[in-house]
């Protein structure tokens, strides 16, 4: 009997593809198979006319609503309102300093730049999806062909991010086309070089990155406040050399980090791109569910609280109502990120008060509103959290009414402590304590609406749905995101009026009271299932 040796495989090198030919091949397959489907060039043509009148026709509403909002609060309003509270005082000195536009421009470049940092670590910033993560990386493909076009994607999305930020910088500022066109050669360079050092720390994870950027978020207010306090103006730069100048050396810094950047994309490991793809995922679920409650759990992916260096024993707790309290506050206090923000929300409302716009009447409550509303969030993970795992509060021998009201005490807490700290030189300006008492209530319905918006049930994939740009929805998904909005909607009305009227009235407070004692009763409220 003789053996018969296989011949010896041998791969060809000339005959491998390399990762552009094999992203090539792959849209050419895509292609035939849309082809087949009935979605060629004209099916395409149509989607994109339905998404382009679809953008044109919000955008005329809310031009529409923003005009109408200009022309009923001018200027003028502004100021007698800013005066009715005390707009026009500072809490320390006593005279009026608004800040100055370059001041404004400054600061909001800086929530730009720290978003985008947050951004980009978040969602890679160089990944593929998926499929692609099962199927081209293990190809034997060179991985720097494969990456590139997210690089690219990246940038270009910087670049018009870094602009428009820029230009609304110089629009918000009111400093005239010179600031608008300032504002856009600057920011647009900006946002590539934060998007490009993002992108070289890829390989080390995203956690610090985002920390990075969330913190310089909730910074922004404190040095906003900070420049205020100290009187310091900044003018606009317009067309100049200087400007030439900075904007040159922005660009050159950019290219030549993106250079580097795409020599060391290949250098990004499996897991690490396989990471990026489940959070990408996740989020273009979240945006096609219309759930806000997923996309904050896509977006605060990469903010994982941190590990604790030794164990506590937590022998002051007892109960399983003290059990529930001690864990909202242990994973309130090990997330880093929400320390700085909470500060830089007291921070804001404060920097509020030196803006006559937003010193009273609508402006006053839409920034309380936000505050309140982030503040109550942050103190809320632990509802998010039980909702995506309900066997851990099943677990417990409480009831479901019984539960959701300690789960509101740590989200009313945080919302309470912003606001009540965040009016101070509101009721220094005024000499009324009635507004501690208002923004105490406002909190604790800030913490009801929260715990109402974690807890809210997931939309109805199984009943009639209805066609968007972004795809078929439930018909109901409306009806389930305004579940948690309306109880901060019904605590704001009270305090709104008060902020109109400029002073704080008995009758106010018991509708304060009021409003949030139906919030507390609906958020507490459990709904029967089945």
């Amino acid at each position: 009997m003789t053996t018969t040796v296989a011949p010896e495989v041998r791969t060809d090198p000339d005959e491998q593809l390399t990762g552009r030919e094999l992203r090539r091949l792959t849209a050419r397959v895509a292609t035939w198979h849309a082809r087949r489907a009935g979605r060629g060039p004209g099916q395409l043509l149509v989607d994109v006319a339905y998404v382009v009148v679809s953008v044109l026709l919000a955008g005329v509403l809310v031009g529409g609503t923003v005009s109408a909002l200009g022309d009923a609060l001018t200027s003028e309003q502004a100021w007698t309102l800013g005066a009715t509270l005390g707009g026009d005082l500072d809490p320390w000195t006593g005279g009026a300093r608004p800040p100055s536009p370059g001041v404004v421009v400054l600061l909001v470049l800086c929530v730009l730049l720290g978003l985008v940092a947050s951004t980009a670590a978040r969602l890679g910033p160089a990944g593929v999806g998926t499929a692609g993560v099962h199927w081209w990386l293990p190809a034997p493909a060179d991985r720097r062909g494969l990456l590139l076009p997210s690089v690219g994607a990246v940038i270009g999305w910087a670049v018009v991010a870094g602009a428009l930020g820029g230009a609304a910088a110089g629009l918000l500022a009111a400093a005239g086309p010179a600031g608008v066109l300032s504002g856009a050669l600057v920011g647009a360079p900006a946002a590539v070089v934060v998007a490009s050092l993002t992108g070289l720390v890829q390989h080390r994870g995203s956690r610090t990155a985002v920390l990075v950027g969330d913190t310089l978020v909730a910074c922004v207010p404190v040095l906003g406040l900070v420049l205020v306090a100290t009187g310091l103006h900044l003018p606009v730069l317009g067309p100049s050399t200087t400007l030439t100048a900075l904007a040159v050396a922005l660009a050159a810094l950019a290219a030549g980090l993106v250079v580097v950047w795409t020599t060391r994309v290949d250098r990004l490991r499996l897991p690490v791109l396989a990471a990026r793809s489940g959070e990408s995922d996740r989020l273009g679920a979240a945006l096609l569910s219309m759930d806000p409650r997923d996309l904050g759990r896509a977006l605060d992916a990469g903010a994982r609280p941190r590990r604790p260096r030794r164990g506590r024993t937590f022998r002051a707790v007892r109960g399983p109502r003290g059990a529930i309290v001690a864990a909202d506050v242990v994973l309130l206090v090990r997330t880093s990120s929400s320390w700085t923000q909470l500060v830089g929300l007291v921070a804001l409302l404060v920097l509020a008060h030196q803006v006559p716009v937003l010193a009273a009447g609508p402006g006053l409550a839409a920034v309380v509103a936000v505050a309140g509303a982030r503040a109550a969030g942050l103190g809320a993970g632990g509802a998010r959290h039980a909702e995506m795992v309900p066997a851990l509060d099943a677990s417990l021998p409480l009831s479901a009414r019984a539960v959701r009201a300690v789960r509101l005490v740590v989200p009313a807490a945080t919302a309470v402590l912003a606001l009540v700290t965040g009016v101070v030189p509101v009721v220094l300006a005024t000499g009324s304590t009635g507004w501690l008492v208002l923004a105490a209530l406002v909190g604790v319905g800030c913490g009801a609406s929260a715990v109402r918006g974690a807890l809210r049930p997931a939309p109805d994939w199984s009943g009639p749905l209805f066609a968007t740009p972004m795809g078929a929805v439930p018909v109901n998904a409306a009806a389930v995101a305004r579940q948690g909005p309306d109880l901060l909607l019904l605590s704001l009305v009270p305090f709104t009026i008060a902020a109109l009227l400029g002073v704080v009235t008995p009758a106010l407070v018991v509708a304060q009271a009021v409003a949030a004692g139906v919030a507390v009763a609906i958020a507490t409220h459990a709904p029967r299932r089945g």
